[in-house]
């Protein structure tokens, strides 16, 4: 199990470095694979995202892809809504947040198969 959970760990954090947000899929791997309860996979998400952040923040940085305001205002509003949201999660019925979790995939699925690309 340790040798596929690197495999989905690889490939979650090559999505997620590109933007494709390979966190989504993580969750899912840990919940259905995994047998994790979905809190619990949310929190591990949580900390696999913080990881992929700061790897793609210290390369963008070289690049120079950097608006400090943008990211000062970014952060202010996450670092808010991960509260907010993290109360919310222990608030709410864990069936309801499955099904909650799985409405944005589809959405977010939908939008980018129509979304143009640059």
């Amino acid at each position: 199990m340790i040798i596929m959970d690197s495999v989905v760990s690889f490939l979650a954090a090559t999505l997620a470095g590109m933007g494709v947000g390979g966190g989504g899929l993580l969750v899912i791997y840990l919940t259905l694979v995994s047998r994790l309860p979905q809190p619990q996979a949310q929190g591990i998400n949580l900390l696999f995202f913080l990881c992929a952040a700061g790897a793609s923040l210290w390369i963008n940085r070289k690049k120079r892809h950097f608006d400090r305001k943008k990211i000062a205002l970014t952060l202010a509003g996450g670092v808010g809504m991960a509260g907010v949201g993290a109360w919310v999660a222990m608030a709410v019925d864990v069936n309801l947040l499955q099904k909650g979790f799985g409405i944005l995939l589809i959405i977010a699925g939908i939008t980018a198969l129509f979304r143009k690309t640059m």
